[in-house]
């Protein structure tokens, strides 16, 4: 495929295949391949936000540095913990507004430009619109802590048990709301499968200066009726057809991966992983 705009480096690894390695065997690995910069999980057994200080960040930027990587987006684990900025549980609601801060405050002493943060949702028998007026305030005052160390949150759309951002129209409320102009939009490709809108959709109702980071995902659809995140080459989204949107509306951002395994039971180790997401990535420019 013959890209006008994109460009080979613009694909980025990150330690999510790593997720049950440490941290310093992740980093190791990183190193020997070649990455310079990183989609960064901030999650157990590496970098959990709830578990680090200030000296820990100090300590991770020096890993990082020792081995000459550098991180684009941090994006701490949004799902799988029991986090919800809109909860109606004030010691939730609390709880969770640490933990974002801190995933703000780590960015700002490596450097990192980019936040990926959810806003929070609501449980299936509470009102939508009462956790979006709750979201908004804690949104509001986490755009303002970002401020002060040079970072920009994301945003990114998904299912309604995970978010009351569910397409990209609600994304730019969002951000209208919170009235903070350092806030953006992370695409994952596999969610707009989720929000049933393109990749051209997205720009259209955000605009191009608003997409900053994107989740180059494959998707597959289960039995069960819920998408699942997979390698690209190994799901049911025409990856080809988005990159072309991307390069169309002169993308100048990283592709991330967020991807943890393979279905491929012969890609058994984290280098395998990165091994094929490299490959897949390098066949679009030759």
């Amino acid at each position: 495929m013959i890209f006008e705009n994109l460009r080979k480096e613009q694909f980025i690894h990150s330690n999510f295949p790593y997720y049950n390695y440490s941290l310093d065997y992740a980093l190791d690995s990183l190193q020997r391949m070649g990455a310079g910069k990183l989609e960064f999980y901030g999650a157990h057994p590496h970098f959990c936000m709830e578990d680090v200080g200030y000296s820990d960040m100090k300590v991770l930027k020096r890993k990082l540095d020792d081995r000459g990587l550098s991180v684009v987006e941090i994006n701490p684990e949004n799902c799988a913990y029991p986090t919800n900025l809109a909860s109606m549980n004030p010691a939730t609601r609390l709880r969770t507004f640490r933990y974002y801060e801190n995933a703000i405050r780590t960015a700002g002493v490596l450097g990192t430009p980019y936040v990926l943060v959810f806003p929070g949702y609501a449980n299936m028998d509470e009102a939508p619109e009462d956790a979006w007026n709750i979201s908004v305030d804690a949104m509001a005052r986490l755009g303002e802590i970002a401020k002060t160390e040079g970072v920009t949150i994301t945003f990114e759309a998904t299912t309604r048990n995970l978010t009351v951002v569910t397409d990209h129209m609600q994304v730019m409320r969002l951000i209208r709301e919170c009235g903070c102009d350092n806030m953006a939009v992370t695409i994952d490709m596999m969610c707009l499968m989720q929000t049933q809108e393109s990749v051209q959709d997205v720009y259209d109702i955000c605009g191009a200066d608003k997409v900053v980071n994107v989740h180059y995902t494959d998707g597959a659809l289960l039995s069960s009726g819920a998408w699942e995140h997979r390698i690209p080459g190994e799901g049911e989204l025409d990856l080809e057809k988005m990159l072309k949107m991307f390069d169309e509306n002169h993308y100048q951002g990283y592709f991330g991966n967020e991807v943890k395994w393979s279905t491929d039971p012969a890609l058994h180790t984290p280098e395998l992983v990165c091994a094929k997401l490299q490959r897949w990535w390098d066949l679009h420019f030759e």
